[in-house]
């Protein structure tokens, strides 16, 4: 890798001018962020989560501004893919940048499932997979904390789909770079590093959690120098691209990932206080690197 890092990017087989994507659950499906004309700089969009049957989601409170960072503990809402197929997919072909699936799923089969029907769609270039949520038929731990069960998933997908897919893996328990070792395994074509780190706000005048269900996803500027160092530990162990996702807020943040060893950096959180985020990051990369 030359220094500093270059800001157009090649990522399975396409040409990016910007590396910057907006994160799994943050941009919905990317058709508000469209209509308002929010997409400028973006160099994919990768969707809210997609499961096999509609969820309806956590119940309120599962939302949390924090003095750094965001707590939420939204629980997968989505309206199921079967009319994310039919009614929504339609509509984001007229993104003017690539487009991702995630998908999540309540058992190992349940992934390839929820792929398996995406593929009747020509409008996204492949998917991103989130191990992070739990295993319901397995006692409701993280698939990415178990490593065989990260094989599992990643094999089951790459049995229904030629596109290329990316596992989310989870920093909270077990060895992520074990878990991307056995994706890449599995078939994965990318590892995305990482999703939300474990938060809590409780009320020291009552000893409640704000937060319903009371332990929730935090994300902040803060947790900059945890993603980088899992970036570079990840990138140093694997032979797939990693997307990198979390602590982004300004372009300097990019530049830092791509050289921790990222193809492609994820935003988010940033996204609810500056809806042109893409737009001013890139423009701030530019500034810097002169390109």
């Amino acid at each position: 890798m030359s220094f500093p890092p270059a800001i157009r990017r090649k990522f399975w087989g396409h040409d990016f001018s910007s590396p910057v994507m907006l994160a799994s659950g943050t941009a919905g499906f990317g058709e508000e962020l469209l209509d308002l004309k929010c997409l400028s700089g973006v160099g994919a969009v990768v969707s809210k989560a997609v499961t096999l049957k509609p969820r309806e989601g956590n119940l309120p409170p599962r939302l949390l501004e924090t003095p750094f960072g965001l707590l939420n503990s939204i629980g997968l809402a989505n309206p199921g893919v079967h009319h994310v197929l039919n009614c929504i997919l339609p509509a984001a072909a007229a993104l003017p940048c690539p487009f991702l699936i995630n998908v999540a799923g309540e058992s190992v089969d349940e992934f390839a499932d929820v792929v398996n029907i995406l593929e009747d769609s020509s409008v996204h270039i492949g998917y991103e997979i989130n191990v992070s949520c739990p295993n319901v038929a397995e006692g409701g731990t993280a698939f990415g904390v178990d490593p065989e069960v990260v094989l599992r998933v990643a094999q089951g997908v790459s049995r229904v789909t030629d596109r290329p897919f990316s596992v989310k893996l989870t920093p909270n328990g077990g060895d992520i770079v074990q878990s991307a070792e056995a994706a890449v395994e599995g078939g994965a074509s990318a590892v995305t590093v990482c999703n939300t780190f474990l938060g809590m706000h409780i009320d020291w005048k009552t000893g409640k959690s704000v937060i319903r269900r009371k332990v929730a996803g935090y994300t902040s500027p803060a947790l900059l120098p945890l993603v980088v160092a899992k970036v570079w530990q990840v990138s140093n162990a694997v032979s797939v691209p990693v997307i990198s996702s979390g602590g982004v807020s300004r372009g300097e943040d990019v530049l830092q990932l791509l050289a921790a060893g990222a193809q492609m950096v994820q935003v988010g959180t940033r996204l609810m206080r500056r809806p042109f985020a893409a737009s001013e990051l890139m423009d701030e990369m530019k500034k810097l690197t002169g390109e």
